[in-house]
């Protein structure tokens, strides 16, 4: 339990380390479809549609990095920046949000993010205190289940995925482009990170991915949180060994195994080479796992 906190608590505060090199970042474009495009540079994958109905932008990254990242969009299109989308509450996804809305973007988000925001996030088992948001960093527009726009020639919708990295997950989908930006709920450095203090899940975030699953097809092209874009092959391929590792974690739960011998079986030898590339290990990763399978299994009466 507290090796899991530990790097909880690692992951969440290596992101303000980055400011002390925000100069040296380089914010690159890569085109997705015809007026669709991600931008990579450091925090979450932003996304981007241009056209005559203006600029809809999915994530803005960290604040220092608003001006390069507004340099880069006007590269692309010189239209204004008329929605923001915030996928989730973490600050890599949406440290710009002030920045962003003092250049006239409207921000939109799902309800929980709203709510996290505006309230001082308090982690009693860390002890660690998390300050409200300023009112001009709030989404101004949120929604609960759906939320659908018509912008440059597409049906552009917003849906809502439950608990998974965290309760406020969503995805975008551009029907007619066929293109989804997925946030945090689908992300390719390695092992995923459950962050269970803003109400993600393990077990919801393999739902997640099944819901994904259901939503795109082959032709599909995907911006994951991090990483290089995707496909449907890509998704199904890490919800495939996330699949594995839970059954394996919970056989041995269920053989008598405690949450802290878990780490030792190896269970996810098999993938560290490729999927313990980030900063979230194999151990350390089933141990998450086990912590919440071992939580949800039936007491012994």
């Amino acid at each position: 339990m507290k090796r899991t906190l530990f790097l909880f608590v690692l992951s969440i505060m290596a992101a303000p380390l980055l400011g002390q090199t925000m100069d040296t970042v380089k914010i690159r474009p890569v085109k997705v479809s015809d007026n669709i495009y991600m931008l990579q540079g450091a925090g979450g994958n932003i996304g981007i549609q241009v056209g005559k109905d203006g600029t809809f932008m999915i994530d803005d990254q960290f604040a220092p990095l608003s001006d390069k990242i507004n340099g880069a969009i006007k590269a692309i299109d010189g239209g204004d920046i008329r929605f923001l989308i915030n996928t989730h509450v973490h600050g890599d996804h949406l440290g710009g949000n002030e920045n962003f809305k003092k250049l006239g973007a409207t921000i939109v988000a799902h309800d929980q993010v709203r709510e996290r925001m505006s309230k001082e996030q308090v982690n009693k088992l860390m002890n660690r205190t998390t300050p409200a948001a300023s009112p001009e960093a709030l989404p101004i527009i949120t929604f609960s289940d759906k939320l659908n726009f018509h912008l440059n020639g597409d049906d552009i919708e917003l849906v809502y995925l439950d608990k998974g990295h965290t309760d406020g997950d969503i995805i975008i989908h551009f029907k007619k482009a066929n293109v989804f930006h997925t946030g945090d709920a689908y992300v390719r450095y390695g092992y995923p990170f459950i962050d269970v203090s803003s109400g993600g899940s393990f077990i919801g975030f393999l739902s997640t991915l099944d819901k994904i699953l259901a939503l795109v097809d082959d032709n599909s092209k995907i911006i994951p949180g991090h990483g290089e874009l995707a496909s449907k092959a890509d998704v199904k391929t890490l919800r495939d060994k996330l699949v594995d590792i839970k059954d394996q974690v919970l056989a041995a739960l269920k053989k008598g195994k405690k949450v802290e011998e878990i780490p030792a079986l190896g269970i996810t030898d098999k993938y560290d080479a490729e999927l313990g590339k980030g900063f979230l290990k194999g151990k350390d990763f089933v141990l998450i796992a086990a912590e919440e399978l071992r939580a949800l299994m039936p007491t012994k009466k």
